[in-house]
């Protein structure tokens, strides 16, 4: 059951990191032309990477049973595969 809170935890900040990630790059860079919008809106940024962060951890803990040290391997390959899926969005 404690895994299974980490796991809904990391998933919902991950939905919020990937919400903002969304929000700046369809919304406001694409639909209102904003190019600077890390000018304009200062917090967005680093909500989004705190919330990254924060939900990497929270999966790494909800994970480790799984895959026991193999976890922040395959972590980090999902996590930057999603990344680059975003930047290519940009």
């Amino acid at each position: 059951f404690l895994s299974y809170s980490w796991f809904l935890s990391g998933g919902a900040l991950l939905l919020v990191s990937v919400s903002i990630a969304f929000y700046c790059i369809l919304y406001l860079e694409w639909y209102r032309g904003i190019e600077d919008y890390d000018v304009k809106y200062p917090a967005l940024i680093p909500i989004t990477t705190a919330a990254f962060i924060v939900a990497g951890i929270c999966f790494n803990i909800a994970l480790w049973p799984v895959w026991s040290f193999f976890t922040p391997l395959l972590l980090f390959t999902q996590f930057m595969g999603l990344v680059m899926f975003i930047s290519l969005l940009g």
